[in-house]
């Protein structure tokens, strides 16, 4: 299903990828995801995410910054440069405003979800029982804690789970 087609008065989780396609102004999907999160933002659509999302989330929109700094980009480099203030302020400046922008979020209607040891322990489960990876596992078993059905991913793992509502980004024709 698209994500355009999304109306209901359920909750609908949110997976990292809706976000990052946003924040880092993806050219086939970012205008879907935007859309779709101004629904949030205005409280006409109930998103939920947990702080596996937004860690997800932040740590990729703090490799591209890096990426774009560091000629040969790996980890160890970034952990080095780290260590220099001017870069790391650089670095985590669109982390800090997407972290606000998340912030924002939730003062309309975005709810952040709590995961515990509980839902870790069930989701190995669940990631075993489906082939997901670990976090998409997580997200899984927080929507099955939460008796949440709707996804808005496009992420093509969830699709092995028949029990949930997938709503993807439609891509861009420009």
């Amino acid at each position: 299903m698209l994500l355009s087609k999304f109306a209901a008065d359920e909750r609908i989780f949110i997976d990292a990828n809706i976000f990052i396609y946003n924040a880092l102004d993806d050219p086939g999907y970012a205008e879907s995801c935007s859309d779709f999160l101004r629904q949030v933002e205005t409280n006409k659509l109930k998103g939920v995410i947990t702080p596996h999302v937004m860690d997800e989330v932040l740590f990729k929109i703090l490799i591209a910054e890096a990426s774009q700094h560091i000629e040969k980009f790996t980890l160890p480099n970034l952990k080095k440069e780290m260590k220099s203030s001017g870069f790391s302020s650089k670095v985590y400046k669109p982390v800090k405003e997407y972290s606000d922008y998340l912030t924002e979020l939730t003062y309309g209607g975005l709810e952040i979800l709590t995961v515990n040891g509980g839902t870790v322990e069930r989701s190995t489960d669940l990631g075993l029982q489906y082939g997901l990876l670990t976090t998409d596992a997580i997200h899984l078993s927080t929507m099955k804690q939460y008796g949440i059905v709707n996804i808005a991913t496009n992420d093509s793992d969830f699709e092995k789970v028949k029990s949930i509502n997938i709503y993807k980004p439609e891509k861009s024709t420009v």
